[in-house]
C-alpha cells in the first residue's frame, strides 16, 4: 500500500499540512484519529472525554506573533478507500469537512492531488494541490507532478525506508516536501482576534504534507521543517523528526535536499541508546527555543542548529493511544535553521565543510516531555 493512504488497523493516524500563504502567514491543518480510543468508548460520555477524532486549524501571522486557532472534535470519520488498500486514493469525511488524495494516473490523465475542505461557523477553507507546471516552475517541469517526495529522485521514498513497515511505536511519512496549492480562506473572527490578511483570502500557496501512524505519539519528540525557494538555482529544504522511540532509545529521521545533493539519516546511525551515540548527539531546550543535532556517518556529517523566539509558539493537541491529549505540543513558524554539511575521505581525517545554508521562517516543534511534563 501507499504509506499516505489510511492504515485502518492502526491505533492512531494523523495527517499534518503546513501552508505558506501569499502574505507569508501560515496555516497548520491537522486531521487526526485514534480509532482504538473510539472502539473502547462504550458510552457517549466516554467518547466525548477521549476525543478520538480531531480537526485542528491554526492561522499564524507572518511575524508569528499572533495566531487564530480552533480545534474540533467530530464524533466519527467516514473513510473511503479507492482501489486495493487505498492505492488509488482515499477520502476522509466528517460533519464539517473532508480531506482526500487522488493518486496519479497516466491512463486517466490525472496528477497527484490532495485536497482539504473545512466549513464551520468560524472557518471557511478549501485547498487543492496542482501540477508544478501551472506555477511556472521553469523548463523541464513534469506536467503531471504536484509534489516533491522525501527523496526527489524516488516518488515512492519515505523517511524510514525499509523500517517503515516495522511494528514501531510511531511511523512517519512525508507525502510532499513542497507542493503548489490553490486555496480560499475566510475566518469569522471578532475584532480582538487575528484578522485574515487581504492577500490570504484566496490565491496560490505552498504546502508541506505529511502523516504519522502506529500506537502513540512519543513521550518526547522534536520536529523541524523548512524550505528555501531559489528561482535561479533550485530549491533546498530540511525535514527532521525524532525523539524517544522507546525508553532509553532516541532516534531521528533526517532529510536534507539541495539542487545537487540529498542526504538522509535513519536508524541505526541516527540513534543513541542509554546516552551512547551510534551516530547522533543532540541538545534540545524548549526553554531556549533550541535544537542542535550532529549526525555523523563514515564520510559525511550533518550539523543542524534551529532556534526560535519564545513568543512565537502556539500549542495544540496530539494523539496518544487513549485519545487526544490537550496542549501536548508547542510549534513555531519563526525558526532560523542553520545547516552545515561536512565530508572526509578517510575515517581518521578531519572534517571539511562543503555546504552551508541558513533557512528563515522555518517550523520548530517540541512535543511531550521536551515541551513540558505530561501525565497523559
Amino acid at each position: 500500500m501507499d504509506h499516505f493512504s489510511p492504515h485502518l488497523g492502526t491505533t492512531f493516524e494523523g495527517y499534518y499540512s503546513k501552508f505558506r500563504l501569499p502574505s507569508s502567514a501560515s496555516i497548520a491543518l491537522i486531521v487526526s484519529a485514534v480509532p482504538a480510543a473510539a472502539r473502547k468508548s462504550t458510552t457517549h460520555d466516554e467518547l466525548v472525554k477521549s476525543r478520538p477524532f480531531m480537526i485542528s486549524f491554526t492561522y499564524v501571522s507572518a511575524d508569528s506573533k499572533e495566531y487564530y486557532q480552533k480545534e474540533y472534535w467530530p464524533e466519527k470519520f467516514d473513510i473511503e478507500l479507492k482501489g486495493e488498500k487505498g492505492k488509488d486514493g482515499f477520502r476522509i469525511r466528517w460533519d464539517q469537512g473532508e480531506f482526500g488524495w487522488d493518486a496519479p494516473s497516466e491512463e486517466e490523465g490525472r496528477h497527484d492531488t490532495v485536497w482539504w475542505k473545512v466549513h464551520t461557523d468560524e472557518i471557511q477553507f478549501e485547498g487543492k494541490t496542482k501540477p508544478t507546471s501551472l506555477e511556472g516552475e521553469g523548463e523541464g517541469a513534469d506536467p503531471s507532478s504536484s509534489r516533491i517526495p522525501w527523496n526527489p529522485n524516488d516518488p515512492n521514498s519515505t523517511p524510514a525506508g525499509i523500517i517503515a513497515r516495522a511494528p514501531l511505536p510511531i511511523q512517519w511519512h512525508v507525502h510532499s516536501l513542497d507542493s503548489p496549492c490553490d486555496f480560499t480562506l475566510n475566518l469569522s473572527t471578532s475584532s480582538n482576534e487575528l484578522q485574515v490578511h487581504t492577500q490570504d483570502q484566496n490565491g496560490s500557496a505552498r504546502v508541506h504534507i505529511e502523516k504519522n501512524w502506529a500506537i502513540s505519539f512519543p513521550t518526547s519528540y522534536i520536529w523541524i521543517q523548512t524550505r528555501n525557494h531559489h528561482p535561479s538555482k533550485g530549491d533546498s529544504g530540511l525535514c527532521v523528526a525524532g525523539g524517544s522511540l522507546i525508553p532509553g532509545v532516541d532516534a531521528f529521521l533526517v532529510g536534507y535536499t539541495t539542487p545537487n545533493r540529498f542526504l538522509s539519516y535513519a536508524p541505526p546511525t541516527s540513534t543513541s541508546i542509554f546516552g551512547i551515540s551510534l551516530g547522533v548527539t543532540r541538545e534540545i531546550r524548549y526553554d531556549k527555543g533550541l535544537v542542535e543535532l550532529d549526525l555523523k556517518g563514515w564520510w559525511r556529517r550533518l550539523k543542524i542548529v534551529a532556534t526560535c523566539p519564545q513568543d512565537t509558539f502556539f500549542h495544540f493537541s496530539a494523539p496518544l493511544n487513549t485519545g487526544h491529549a490537550p496542549d501536548y505540543c508547542a510549534q513555531s513558524f519563526a525558526a532560523t535553521v542553520k545547516v552545515e554539511v561536512e565530508e572526509r575521505t578517510w575515517p581518521w581525517q578531519a572534517w571539511t565543510k562543503v555546504d552551508e545554508e541558513v533557512f528563515e521562517k522555518g517550523s520548530l516543534e517540541f512535543g511531550g516531555a521536551y515541551y513540558k511534563s505530561h501525565k497523559d
